[in-house]
């Protein structure tokens, strides 16, 4: 079962509906649950390797006042010694176990709109894989990479993303990692998580492409937009 977890991870990327339509005939969540969990093991293994190395996890803690504001558009006071553990432990995993909830069955309601064919637990697979763009680019070279101990390593600076988007760096890798960011980790995942989501819904519940896509960016911007902007800062 791990073997086709990794294959339906690069089925996703490579071969897009052939993978979407796999995994609608698949009668248990399993794998989605499977790839929730694996995308936790790697959040924990970062925080590892920062402990390993005797770094800071939280990059941007000398931005953050103390006490931080989190949960609920920032109502919760929470202090920033706190704030790892309770990422990793309750924020997390909570956003974890809503996602394989909300996002499916929010594209499920909706698609009944248009009459909608298809059954929630396909809704729950396709469109919890089709988040492996945002876990390549958001957990893996962005978080274990990017902003983590390699560039920390590499730099001399133990913080060293946020540092380069500050200016410490200089103005040419400012201007490139807030390029990045908004070009590639904003912008270019979210398009490519959008596009799979859409093509999902309409292959799944058999409704006009453009009603998919409407659902899509709309479950899209509410899921990471509205509720999960209200639980991180």
């Amino acid at each position: 079962m791990v073997r086709k977890l990794f294959d339906y991870i690069w089925g996703i990327i490579v071969h897009p509906r052939v993978t979407i339509d796999e995994l609608a005939q698949l009668t248990s969540i399993r794998p989605a649950v499977m790839l929730v969990i694996l995308v936790q093991l790697l959040g924990l293994l970062n925080l590892l390797l920062f402990i390993l190395f005797d770094q800071d996890w939280l990059g941007t803690r000398r931005e953050l006042p103390s006490p931080t504001f989190v949960g609920f558009f920032g109502r919760l006071p929470l202090g920033t010694e706190n704030y790892v553990a309770i990422f990793f432990f309750v924020v997390g995993p909570l956003l974890a176990l809503l996602g394989l909830v909300v996002v499916p069955g929010l594209a499920h309601i909706l698609s009944k709109i248009w009459r909608g064919q298809g059954k929630f637990e396909q809704m729950v697979n396709t469109l919890t894989f089709v988040q492996v763009p945002s876990i390549l680019v958001q957990s893996l070279l962005n978080d274990m990479v990017l902003a983590g101990i390699p560039a920390n390593l590499l730099s001399g600076h133990p913080y060293a993303f946020t540092a380069a988007m500050n200016g410490e760096f200089g103005s040419f890798w400012s201007t490139l990692t807030w390029t990045y960011m908004i070009a590639i980790y904003i912008i270019g995942t979210g398009a490519w998580v959008i596009t799979l989501g859409a093509t999902a819904i309409q292959r799944i519940q058999r409704i006009p492409g453009w009603a998919a896509a409407v659902i899509m960016v709309f479950t899209y911007l509410l899921w990471f937009y509205g509720l999960v902007g209200t639980y991180v800062r």
